[in-house]
């Protein structure tokens, strides 16, 4: 069975090969995720040109659909939304896993997708995957401080502030906070009920990832 993650109209399952192509080909697109000032935002898209954009991440899926090699695993699964491929939402294990549970969260929408509270259901659902499936620990995600939406959906989601630093990218320095939200913490939220999607068909990925 296929994994599906669904909540609210909104479902995320692994991309097909024309799902992905689709994707990287509209993002790659200048101002299709993002304002060109913005860009930064998302570090596959920034310094790149549309078809090295697009190559670079349909090449990333792809290589990240083999859960058997170590350290880490990603999982990427393409946001669907009205039967429409809207963006990518990523899990990764780190590279200690299962020894040390901890995972990361990445993700992009389309521009026509955003602001809608999508980006909000998706990462809810890889988060009770990560915890209620996988036995994760924690989660963390790493947010320049410009990209408030990215903020605004860990802060609505229960993710506290744990680090903050600077980093350089393409020869610009930025401000980053780590944030990080506990199994505990999400499995005993207020928020949960309300962004607990139905999961489906992920026996195969827990076995694959416990070995």
């Amino acid at each position: 069975m296929t994994l599906r993650l669904a909540l609210d109209g909104v479902y995320l399952q692994p991309p097909t090969d024309d799902d992905l192509v689709q994707l990287a080909r509209r993002a790659a697109d200048p101002g299709a995720v993002l304002p060109p000032g913005e860009a930064h935002f998302v570090t596959w898209i920034a310094g790149r040109t549309p078809q090295q954009s697009a190559q670079d991440r349909i090449a990333r899926v792809q290589a990240n659909r083999d859960h058997t090699r170590r350290p880490g695993w990603t999982l990427d699964l393409a946001v669907m939304v009205e039967e429409q491929p809207a963006g990518v939402q990523s899990l990764s294990g780190f590279d200690q896993w299962p020894h040390h549970r901890v995972v990361g969260t990445t993700s992009w929408l389309l521009a026509a997708f955003q602001d809608r509270g999508i980006g909000t259901l998706a990462r809810a659902a890889v988060l009770e995957l990560a915890f209620a499936h996988l036995r994760a620990e924690s989660a963390k995600s790493w947010v320049l401080d410009e990209n408030r939406a990215s903020i605004g959906v860990s802060t609505k989601l229960g993710y506290r502030l744990i680090d903050r630093h600077h980093i350089t990218e393409h020869g610009s320095r930025y401000a980053e906070g780590v944030y990080q939200l506990d199994r505990d913490a999400w499995l005993e939220s207020p928020v949960r009920p309300r962004y607990r999607p139905a999961i489906t068909g992920a026996e195969h990925l827990v076995h694959l990832l416990d070995r």
